[in-house]
């Protein structure tokens, strides 16, 4: 028995020597690691380029995982109520580990996918910034009406009014799906209640992923004021960005309508009286969590650079979809290394995130307390990784781009 112990720690330490010494090749002898460590010394130079997606990381995380689950343990009856407890022995049979891994695969996938697109959960801190918009703070309503107006013509009012809508959604959920639907449920059926409120939810994740395209706008503007060593104040930032993001506003829209079409609309089909029946809920969440999600990450990975090209060129849609295989062409090797070294990142840190939240327990107060921690350690890795990519894009389109320190301060 002693013997085998042996032999088993012997193997795991070996496995851990092999895995730090590829790791170290990988980060090594990769074509992009000099914008990998500009990234770095973009996050030293601006801190609140990780620390805005740890605020909204953390706020997700304290009202959607920990004060959700402490709030269906008050109102609901006993036998339904989550498991709450001070402590437990930490428990990971190899069963669970290897479930860990294997679930850890598509959330890495999105998480890669969101660089170049949004890597940004803003429930619950989007109805605030809804309500903070349509009061008009700080005049950012108007530069959002004015930028698509400008860009759109009459169809930019069409536009805002679809963002009004949203933003009003998104002021309801917090306090429909949280309040008013668990005490209508008192008097009203579920499944007479169920298709508005996903309908809500729905409208309201519209206008998080818009709200997370535009703070995540912000962030590359962010990176592009390090780069190029130019003085600027927040709120004129901000205001650039908002105009950017009507350049952007065609492709987020596409991306809204694909992963409405594919994702949420059935969702919301299925729980309606017709279709309820004859919907099997396993088959559609197998749907949507191993066919569904993997192909939207794939399809806005393999479109990596619309967005950033919009956001600094203002193109087209039809042209920064052309310019993106231009690009990808152009440089394939090393953007495939710099997705390897994105996917390798996140899918550890999805790992080590399953790992602990079933080894000390969802509901116990280690395991909630890392809950609330998790989100630093993604906030960081993300902000990295973002900035890591601007600066690439942009050393790419550099007149001197194998020069170390084309980087102006």
């Amino acid at each position: 028995m002693n013997g085998w112990c042996f032999l088993m720690n012997f193997r795991f330490w070996l496995l851990l020597a092999g895995v730090m010494v590829g790791y170290g090749v990988l980060m090594l002898a990769n074509p992009v690691r000099d914008s990998l460590r500009d990234g770095f010394r973009c996050l030293r130079r601006y801190p609140a380029l990780w620390g805005t997606l740890a605020v909204f990381g953390v706020c997700y995380a304290a009202f959607h995982q920990v004060g959700l689950r402490l709030l269906e343990f008050q109102i609901l009856p006993e036998g339904e109520r989550p498991i709450l407890q001070w402590a437990r022995a930490w428990y990971l049979p190899h069963a669970m580990q290897w479930e860990a891994a294997r679930n850890a695969f598509v959330p890495a996938l999105e998480s890669v996918a969101g660089i170049f697109n949004n890597v940004i959960t803003t429930f619950p801190f989007s109805a605030v910034a809804a309500l903070l918009l349509l009061v008009n703070w700080k005049g950012h309503h108007l530069v959002l009406n004015r930028a698509l107006r400008r860009r759109f013509g009459p169809w930019g009012w069409v536009i805002y009014g679809g963002i009004t809508v949203c933003a009003l959604a998104a002021i309801l959920k917090p306090l429909a799906l949280y309040g008013g639907v668990p005490w209508l449920s008192r008097f009203i059926p579920g499944k007479w209640l169920l298709p508005p409120a996903f309908l809500i939810d729905w409208l309201s994740i519209l206008f998080e992923y818009l709200f997370g395209v535009c703070v995540q706008i912000y962030l590359i503007l962010l990176v592009d004021v390090w780069v190029l060593g130019i003085d600027f104040t927040p709120q004129h930032l901000l205001d650039f960005a908002i105009r950017r993001f009507s350049a952007v506003m065609k492709w987020a829209g596409a991306v809204l309508a694909i992963s409405s079409l594919t994702i949420y609309l059935p969702q919301i089909v299925a729980l309606l009286p017709p279709f309820t029946s004859r919907v099997n809920p396993y088959a559609m969440d197998a749907y949507v969590n191993h066919i569904a999600r993997p192909a939207m990450a794939l399809f806005l990975i393999g479109l990596a650079s619309v967005q950033i090209t919009l956001t600094f060129h203002s193109e087209s849609l039809r042209d920064a979809i052309r310019d993106h295989f231009r690009f990808a062409r152009r440089h394939a090797s090393a953007l495939t290394w710099f997705l390897l070294i994105a996917l390798v990142h996140f899918y550890g840190f999805h790992f080590l995130n399953g790992i602990l939240r079933a080894g000390l327990g969802e509901g116990t107060v280690s395991g909630l307390g890392w809950q609330l921690c998790a989100p630093l350690l993604e906030a960081f890795l993300a902000a990295w990784l973002l900035a890591a990519w601007v600066c690439w894009f942009k050393k790419t389109g550099s007149s001197r781009p194998h020069d170390k320190n084309w980087v102006a301060y």
